[in-house]
């Protein structure tokens, strides 16, 4: 039995156990843990689905961006592996994310990408950032509503959301991300 104070018991065992040796349940219960935007009602999205729509992101986003195959690579698992945190946290909406949580959800992130030896590179994060987004909004727009308030309110996310987007493209110096979206042929 662990003995770590900040330790978290999961379906798969305790946490400080499973981040150094996932397995699959530990992977596949990301298809089990929904999406927190699904929660409040909107949509059946989980985080398997959300992390595998950004991996196919960046298949796309490679392409366009004439990445060669050992970069397009690292970003595919980079993007299937970005929320594998949680499997064992759940997703939790940024807003609720203070510093000192950051930090612990940052170091469960570690631990399972170090013991699957996945390693992330700076040069690709802001890729990974802008794929995460767009994934979001496509989630967004997938999502189904019972009424004109609860359609309003998404179209409000989704304004909301791409300018998020198109703020952190303008920061990074990413030119040409109208260009992508409209390549990708499923945004108004």
């Amino acid at each position: 039995m662990s003995t770590n104070t900040i330790d978290i018991l999961t379906p798969q065992g305790y946490l400080s156990n499973i981040q150094k040796n996932p397995n699959l349940d530990v992977v596949m219960n990301l298809f089990k843990i929904p999406r927190a935007f699904a929660v409040s009602g909107f949509g059946d999205w989980n985080v398997g689905k959300h992390s595998f729509c950004t991996a196919f992101l960046a298949l796309y986003w490679a392409q366009f961006r004439g990445y060669e195959e050992t970069t397009r690579n690292q970003l595919i698992v980079m993007a299937l592996t970005h929320d594998l945190h949680e499997a064992a946290t759940g997703d939790i909406l940024p807003a609720l994310k203070n510093e000192a949580l950051r930090q612990q959800l940052d170091q469960i992130q570690n631990t399972f990408l170090e013991s699957l030896n996945v390693e992330e590179t700076s040069e690709l994060k802001v890729d990974l950032k802008i794929l995460d987004i767009i994934a979001f909004m496509y989630e967004i727009q997938q999502a189904q509503t019972i009424n004109l308030a609860q359609k309003a309110l998404l179209q409000e996310f989704f304004v909301t959301q791409k300018m998020n987007l198109q703020q952190y493209c303008q920061k990074w110096g990413v030119e040409d991300i109208d260009k992508f979206l409209e390549a990708l042929g499923v945004f108004p």
